[in-house]
C-alpha cells in the first residue's frame, strides 16, 4: 500500500517550494544524503514532513528527543496517514531505576521497573509491521539505540496457523512459551493463552484482540477474532500470525555452550579479583553468576539475562548491537526532529549507560561482557546512517554489516545546530507560515485593580462556547482572592 495523505489542507507558501526542494535532492541522489528543514513557528513543519513522505514513498523512521513529542508526532501522522502503518516507539517503562552501585556510600542499588504493557505492545506491534509493511512509519524516541534481537530471529520466531490444517497441541503450548507466553491463571490476559479441549485463547502481542482457534480433533477449523475486553467477536480469519509477546527472546539452540562460556569469563574474573585481593568482589561476582545460570538452565530466563545477550547472540569484542535500525531496509528514509536537541541526547545516552555499567563490572556485579549488552553509539550511528568508514570513526568494523546504504536524512531544527549545517548536503528554508494559519486572537489589558473588563470578556466567552464553563467557573474565587473584594 502506498502513503496517501488524507487532509483538508493543501501546501502553502514555503511549504512546497521546501517539499519539492527536499524531495529533489534525495531523488536525484544515488548514495546517503542529508538535508536540513530551517523552519520557523506555526510553519507547520509536520505537514511538511508528511509531504516529504508521500512523494519519496520510503519506509520512514523519526527520532524525537522525548516521549511527550513522540507521542504528539506519532498522533499527528495516524490522522495525515489513516489507511498506513503509523507506530510509536518509546521506552515501554512507566518507571525505570537502572542496576548501579555507588562505591563512596558501599550501596548497590537492584533494578527496579515497572512496564507499560500497552507501550510493549506498540513495540512489538513496530517490529512485526516493519517485516511485512513497506508502508510503515515509526515515530521513536532514542529508545531506538537500545538493542533488539535480531530482525531475522524475531521473524523466524512466530506461530502460523491457517484453517483446515492439522496442528499437535503440545508443539504448539511449547512453541507459545518460547515465544515468552504464559499459560492462563484466571483469565486470559495479555501475553497469555489457554488451551481448554479443542478451544486454544491466545492473547495478540501486537494488537488488542484475542485469537479463539477452535479445533475438531487436530484440525483447525475456524479462526475467530475477539475483541479483548468484551469478547465480541469482530471477524473470522482463514490465516493468522502469532508474533512473540517478547522482544527479549532468547536463542537457547546451544545453551549448554552458552552456559559453559559465561563459567568461564566468570572463572578468569574471578581468577583476577583473587589475585589482587578483592576478595569481597569475587565472592559476590561468582555466587550471583551461579544463581542466574542455575535459572537460565532451568526455566530459560532471568530477570537480568539482558546482561548475557552478547552470549546468546555470540555478539562480543564491542560489535554493534541490533536495534530498530536493523528491521528497517536500506533505501528509507530517516526524519531526525527537533535536531538540535535530539543530537546531543543521541551521543550522550550511550556514554551514560558505559559509565554506570563500568562501576557494576569493577565491584563484582556484573560479568565484563554486560558492557557488551548497550545502546548503539553515535559514531556506530553515523557509519550506519551516514556511510562514514568505520576507520574514520574508529568503530568495530563489524558496523559494516549494520550500514544502510541509501537512506536519506531529513534534520528538523528552528534553531540548528552546527552539526546539522555542516553535514547536510542542502539546507532548505521554511519561515513563512501558510495564510490558513492564524495568529490566536490575543487581548492585553492594562494593569489596574478593575477586573470588570476580564469579567465581561470572560462572560462573553461562556456564550460562544458554553462547553468551557467547567474550566472557567473558579475565575470568581481566584479573582476574589487576587483583589481581596467579595462577589
Amino acid at each position: 500500500m502506498k502513503f496517501a495523505i488524507q487532509s483538508n489542507f493543501s501546501p502553502a507558501w514555503d511549504q512546497p517550494a521546501a517539499i519539492s526542494s527536499i524531495v529533489e535532492q534525495f531523488w536525484w541522489s544515488a548514495k546517503s544524503d542529508q538535508v536540513t528543514l530551517l523552519w520557523a513557528t506555526w510553519t507547520w513543519k509536520t505537514f511538511t514532513m508528511a509531504n516529504v513522505i508521500q512523494q519519496l514513498q520510503k519506509p520512514t523512521l523519526i527520532l524525537s528527543h522525548n516521549k511527550t513529542l513522540a507521542a504528539q508526532l506519532a498522533t499527528e501522522f495516524k490522522h495525515f496517514f489513516p489507511n498506513n502503518a503509523v507506530h510509536y516507539f518509546v521506552s515501554y517503562f512507566d518507571y525505570y531505576q537502572p542496576e548501579s552501585y555507588l562505591p563512596e556510600k558501599w550501596t548497590y542499588i537492584e533494578k527496579e521497573a515497572t512496564i507499560n504493557k500497552e507501550i510493549e505492545m506498540y513495540r512489538l506491534s513496530t517490529m512485526a509491521s516493519l517485516l511485512t509493511r513497506p508502508d510503515s512509519i515509526v515515530v521513536s524516541s532514542v529508545s531506538s539505540l537500545y538493542w533488539l534481537w535480531s530482525k531475522e530471529y524475531f521473524d523466524k520466531n512466530n506461530v502460523s496457523l491457517s484453517v483446515w490444517k492439522d496442528y499437535d497441541f503440545e508443539e504448539l503450548k511449547k512453541q507459545l512459551i518460547i515465544m515468552q507466553y504464559k499459560p492462563v491463571h484466571t483469565s486470559v490476559e495479555q501475553w497469555m493463552f489457554d488451551i481448554q479441549w479443542e478451544t486454544v485463547d491466545i492473547y495478540s502481542s501486537t494488537e488488542k484482540v484475542l485469537f479463539r482457534l477452535i479445533f475438531n480433533d487436530t484440525t483447525l477449523e475456524l479462526i475467530q477474532v475477539k475483541d479483548a475486553l468484551t469478547y465480541q467477536t469482530l471477524s473470522d480469519r482463514e490465516h493468522i500470525v502469532i508474533r512473540p509477546a517478547s522482544q527479549f527472546l532468547q536463542n537457547m539452540d546451544d545453551v549448554s555452550e552458552i552456559i559453559q562460556a559465561i563459567y568461564a569469563e566468570m572463572e578468569e574474573k574471578v581468577a583476577w579479583f583473587e589475585k589482587h585481593n578483592f576478595l569481597v568482589e569475587a565472592q559476590r561476582l561468582k555466587k550471583r553468576v551461579t544463581y542466574d545460570m542455575k535459572m537460565i538452565k532451568e526455566t530459560w530466563f532471568v530477570n537480568w539475562i539482558e546482561n548475557y545477550s552478547p552470549y546468546f547472540e555470540w555478539r562480543l569484542d564491542w560489535a554493534t548491537p541490533n536495534t530498530l535500525f536493523d528491521y528497517f531496509p536500506d533505501d528509507c528514509l530517516v526524519i531526525v526532529d527537533e535536531s538540535h536537541m535530539t543530537i546531543p541526547q543521541l551521543r550522550a545516552m550511550p556514554r551514560g549507560d558505559l559509565s554506570r555499567k563500568n562501576v557494576l563490572v569493577d565491584h563484582g556485579f556484573r560479568l565484563p561482557s554486560a558492557l557488551h549488552h548497550r545502546p548503539m553509539n553515535f559514531e556506530e550511528l553515523e557509519v550506519i546512517l551516514w556511510w562514514k568508514t568505520p576507520e574514520q570513526n574508529q568503530v568495530h568494523t563489524a558496523v559494516n554489516e549494520h550500514i544502510k546504504s541509501n537512506v536519506k536524512t531529513l534534520f528538523v531544527s528552528a534553531t540548528p545546530a552546527q552539526y546539522e549545517i555542516d553535514h547536510a548536503q542542502k539546507i532548505v528554508q521554511q519561515v513563512i507560515r501558510p495564510t490558513w494559519l492564524l495568529d490566536p486572537l490575543t487581548y492585553v489589558y492594562p494593569k489596574s485593580g478593575s477586573y470588570e473588563s476580564l469579567e465581561t470578556s470572560l462572560e462573553r466567552l461562556l456564550e460562544h462556547a458554553p462547553h468551557l464553563q467547567e474550566y472557567v467557573w473558579p475565575y470568581e474565587k481566584v479573582l476574589s482572592h487576587w483583589f481581596n473584594e467579595k462577589w
